[in-house]
């Protein structure tokens, strides 16, 4: 593959007619991306016909997702007849990419080579962030799949809108200019909680890196949960989650039931309970009525506790109250309500990536091949966010 390449007559004119003000040339020129070059060294052989420059045709690649381009095809029609795509990414004039080679250039990185490029940029960003102490929103977002996509599965935002596709996982800062530390694309049936620990792990991993540590993850109540907290706080990492009213509160603090001195548990009618076995996943022990053979039958709350179902009333412990009681003593702070609010960045960062850098626009089978996708559109994204840092703090427009 080439390293470099001989500018042509009609390279170093069209170089001459490029203004420095141009926003494509201040994007390229702010990054670093000859580490590239070194990542795909392994993956070309070093018989036969020269390739491109794995570093230009990425550049070439990322004007899809920075929208100079709607496709392969068409991106390289662009480089054919415009000569500023052509120099600004690193070809000669007149002798560029055919359609098929970006294809065979994304078959031949693979996700993790397009990750590592993504952790790369994510690092530069990083860089740049002032703030030592960061605070971190995670969330997911979905992507609807062709119905042919055999990794794809079927998804739920909520009772009455379902999808086929995949969830896009991630986690970013709260900066004025969010940086996505964290990015994991999973089938649409995963639940999304299952994640925070492996997303803050990661995150944790380039944020120290740079000389920076984390403050506080901030996430809605699909997080809610005993694991992901337990991790947060053992971590030192304070845990803004919002409350799941889904959540079977501890019936101890609710004060449904009595405990007697001998350590029988007690019902409101005073009916004693009877052990229904623990919830290992929920972190949870569960009790019945002890009238649940009779249906409750020589209790004053009969018609109240088996009205709606036969099955009777049911009680939950949470086994680790200790954390129940962290995180109730964090909700009830009034910082609490104002640094929540933070969360929706990763929303808006969402909205960015959906309505700009293509996320949505999907035109791959296969969760690698989407996940490439998505890391090339994170990557779009990040470009701007380090060429936009490196001038005027703002985000840079193309």
């Amino acid at each position: 593959m080439r390293k470099t390449i001989q500018n042509s007559f009609a390279d170093l004119t069209i170089a001459s007619m490029i203004s420095p003000d141009d926003p494509l040339k201040i994007l390229f020129d702010s990054i670093d991306f000859s580490f590239i070059y070194k990542l795909c060294e392994s993956k070309y052989h070093s018989v036969g016909r020269q390739g491109y420059n794995p570093q230009s045709l990425f550049k070439a690649l990322l004007l899809i997702y920075l929208g100079y381009a709607s496709s392969e095809r068409d991106l390289a029609k662009r480089l054919v007849f415009d000569g500023r795509l052509c120099y600004l990414c690193g070809f000669s004039y007149g002798n560029t990419p055919k359609h098929n080679t970006f294809h065979y250039f994304r078959e031949r990185l693979g996700e993790d080579a397009f990750h590592e490029i993504l952790l790369n940029l994510i690092a530069q960003a990083l860089c740049l962030v002032k703030s030592k102490n960061l605070k971190l929103s995670i969330d997911s977002s979905h992507i609807e799949a062709f119905p042919s996509d055999k990794d794809a599965q079927w998804g739920y935002k909520s009772k009455d809108f379902s999808f086929y596709g995949y969830k896009v996982h991630l986690e970013v800062t709260t900066t004025p200019l969010p940086v996505a530390v964290s990015v994991k694309v999973t089938e649409a049936n995963k639940w999304d909680g299952h994640f925070l620990g492996e997303l803050t792990d990661s995150a944790r991993k380039e944020i120290e890196n740079t000389g920076k540590t984390i403050k506080a993850v901030i996430a809605d109540a699909g997080y809610d949960s005993t694991d992901n907290a337990k991790y947060l706080l053992q971590h030192n990492i304070t845990p803004y989650i919002a409350e799941n009213p889904r959540n079977r509160k501890n019936s101890i603090y609710t004060e449904l039931i009595k405990v007697t001195p001998d350590g029988k548990l007690l019902c409101p009618g005073s009916v004693e309970l009877c052990y229904w076995g623990r919830e290992h996943k929920r972190g949870r022990v569960k009790f019945r009525c002890g009238l649940f053979k009779q249906k409750g039958q020589g209790c004053l709350f009969r018609q109240c506790c088996f009205q709606k179902s036969e099955y009777g009333p049911t009680f939950y412990f949470k086994e680790d109250i200790d954390i129940q009681n962290v995180l109730k003593a964090i909700r009830s702070k009034k910082t609490f309500k104002e640094i929540y609010k933070r969360r929706t960045v990763v929303e808006r960062f969402f909205n960015v990536l959906k309505g700009v850098h293509k996320l949505t626009k999907l035109r791959f089978r296969g969760i690698s091949k989407v996940s490439s996708h998505v890391f090339m559109s994170l990557s779009a994204y990040l470009s701007r966010v380090i060429a936009g840092l490196k001038l005027n703090g703002e985000l840079i427009h193309i």
